[in-house]
């Protein structure tokens, strides 16, 4: 059944498993920022870090909490395009290709769109957009090198200040940028 599926195997820096999580958090972490989201902390396992949008949403209403699943849905693609970009390979098979569906399926319901499919298209999009600036691909490696060094002296949680203070250095904050045209809309 899954004969057609090629997973390339990862060569040089990259086959160390630590260093490829690193760049797969660095991708989260800077998706993260370009959605002008903060960061609480990152966990060095195949998971996204945990956000302030994760812990409450504006206004408390059910147009913020669509916008929140589709950042969460840009920033899970962010994690797979820092791979590939450095690594040649996404890790084809991780996890979040699952949750991506299943939270472009509650958007798709939540904003009455017809195809979640559709949805998820679109928000991979808005990651590739963010991935097409070049300041943000030249910042993948020194983020995946700090998350790496703090990984190797055994720190699993790294905590949002310490990776805000390292973006700071590549990518500051700036004006936040719309990467999303809002075509899926809750009303």
């Amino acid at each position: 059944m899954y004969d057609d599926i090629v997973c390339n195997i990862p060569e040089g820096r990259c086959s160390d498993h630590t260093y490829r999580l690193a760049v797969y958090e660095a991708g989260h972490a800077l998706t993260a920022r370009a959605l002008g989201l903060k960061l609480i902390s990152v966990k060095m396992l195949p998971r996204p870090p945990v956000l302030t949008s994760d812990k409450a949403f504006a206004n408390n209403d059910w147009g913020a909490f669509v916008e929140m699943l589709e950042n969460r849905i840009i920033e899970l693609f962010g994690g797979q395009i820092a791979e590939q970009h450095c690594c040649g390979t996404n890790t084809c098979c991780s996890g979040d290709i699952a949750r991506i569906d299943e939270l472009a399926k509650l958007v798709a319901g939540l904003s009455g769109a017809e195809d979640s499919e559709a949805v998820m298209f679109e928000l991979e999009d808005a990651a590739i957009e963010i991935f097409a600036d070049q300041k943000y691909r030249d910042a993948i490696v020194p983020i995946a090198e700090f998350l790496f060094h703090r990984a190797e002296t055994g720190r699993e949680v790294i905590d949002g200040p310490d990776i805000e203070a390292e973006l700071d250095k590549h990518v500051p904050v700036a004006e936040r940028k719309t990467w999303l045209k809002r075509v899926f809309s809750f009303g």
